[in-house]
């Protein structure tokens, strides 16, 4: 999609994401707490890397681009990477929720975490060893950094405990 994009429309924004969750929708931070009211252990693959990206900030990253537009501002238009940071696992992913979750008392006590190999978890789908995102073109065109993943995490941790 994002490639037919670029071939259609000379001015355009994409921006590629990776591993994203929120508040709303189904994503692996609503699954792992789902799981953890049921399952006192949990297996979560550990051999993949990417890099959370909180819903929040990508809205927040497209208004600040479509705002720098509307003032008229350069907008040096192409396909950008955008994730959160720092760099995770799946497991330790799921073992920073469930310790949010316990800190914002969403759960007494979380799960045991059990690290697994892709090949313990076969899926239909191929998933990369590696996901991470390099994001150095937003920086050095548009200025936008990544931002830390581990506060949107509080922000949807939280967002869910007042509902």
């Amino acid at each position: 999609g994002d490639e037919a994009v670029a071939r259609t429309l000379e001015q355009h924004i994409i921006l590629r994401v990776a591993w994203v969750f929120g508040a709303s929708g189904n994503n692996f931070v609503r699954t792992m707490l789902r799981l953890a009211e049921s399952h006192k252990e949990l297996r979560v693959v550990a051999d993949q890397h990417g890099s959370p990206t909180w819903a929040g900030d990508i809205g927040a990253t497209l208004l600040a681009i479509a705002q720098r537009y509307d003032r008229g501002e350069a907008v040096p238009w192409g396909t950008y990477n955008y994730t959160g940071t720092p760099a995770t696992t799946w497991h330790e992913f799921a073992q920073t929720i469930f310790a949010e979750a316990v800190q914002l008392e969403m759960l007494t006590s979380p799960p045991n975490v059990i690290p697994i190999t892709t090949a313990e978890y076969p899926t239909p789908t191929r998933r990369p060893q590696n996901s991470v995102l390099n994001c150095r073109k937003i920086e050095q065109q548009l200025g936008i950094s990544q931002p830390d993943w581990r506060i949107g995490l509080k922000n949807t941790i939280q967002a869910w405990k007042e509902q």
